[in-house]
């Protein structure tokens, strides 16, 4: 794999990370574009040592690294933000203090979200396309797995949002249930197409339409449905049930014509 602009290797040198993959990760989340697409994410906050979308890009690379909580980027056994190797291959001169990446996260905004969504999805796309080809040209079909997953929090907290009591890991947890979708790719093993979050008390059964749909809506085809074939009949046969309903409305009125004139008639006598 080539490096991506920005990286220069003129003489090996050797350096020393604890965290070794997350430096191939974020090679290649600049050669496929993703940190790029993320610099352009628009965060309402001023930039000062950091700017708000290199914290945004330091909040990834936090989940890529297996961090549970955000004060582990500059308090946990092997701190992130000493990392320059990582930040190097992430195209980042340093990484800030978690105490950072946490207001800037306060000051996301929908349309953060929203932009963030979009280039993960511009990224991937490639890649599920292929898979999709794949699948289709190989197997003729496509398999999706879908289910949700526990994702539980502290159970005496009372700052996350929308969280509920539910099953989770063979318990009784407070926390959110995650609505997981992927394609089986012979590629990748398994290639994930979304996750939407709902309170931890959701069930799987009142889910399987919404998964079925996330999963379409990203791989962009779907199977002919006998719901398709019952609204082209419907839209047939209106044009025929105009015409009855027409047919009865004259019938009716020669019906309210013909009283008319028999009580007329019965009236002279």
């Amino acid at each position: 794999m080539s490096l991506p602009p920005g990286i220069v290797q003129d003489t090996p040198r050797v350096t020393r990370t604890a965290h070794a993959m997350l430096v191939p990760w974020g090679l290649f989340a600049r050669q496929i574009g993703l940190v790029q697409r993320l610099q352009q994410v628009p965060i309402p906050q001023r930039a000062r040592e950091h700017t708000p979308q290199a914290k945004l890009t330091e909040f990834l690379v936090s989940i890529l690294g297996g961090w549970a909580y955000l004060q582990d980027i500059s308090a946990g056994p092997h701190p992130l933000d000493h990392d320059r190797t990582v930040a190097e291959a992430w195209g980042q001169a340093a990484w800030a203090d978690y105490s950072g990446v946490s207001r800037t996260l306060n000051a996301c905004r929908p349309e953060t979200v929203q932009a963030v969504r979009q280039a993960v999805a511009q990224v991937s796309s490639p890649f599920i396309d292929r898979e999709v080809l794949f699948a289709l040209q190989e197997d003729g079909v496509l398999v999706y797995d879908g289910d949700l997953a526990g994702r539980p929090v502290s159970s005496t907290s009372t700052t996350y949002e929308g969280a509920t009591f539910g099953w989770m890991d063979d318990a009784v947890q407070l926390g959110y249930q995650g609505a997981l979708v992927s394609l089986r790719s012979r590629t990748y093993g398994r290639l994930w197409l979304s996750v939407t979050p709902h309170p931890g008390h959701t069930v799987s059964c009142t889910q399987a339409e919404a998964l079925v749909r996330a999963a379409e809506a990203r791989t962009g085809v779907r199977p002919l449905r006998r719901t398709d074939l019952l609204a082209g009949r419907i839209q047939q046969h209106q044009g025929e049930l105009l015409q009855a309903e027409e047919w009865l409305a004259q019938r009716r009125e020669r019906c309210r014509r013909g009283q008319a004139q028999l009580a007329e008639v019965a009236g002279r006598w």
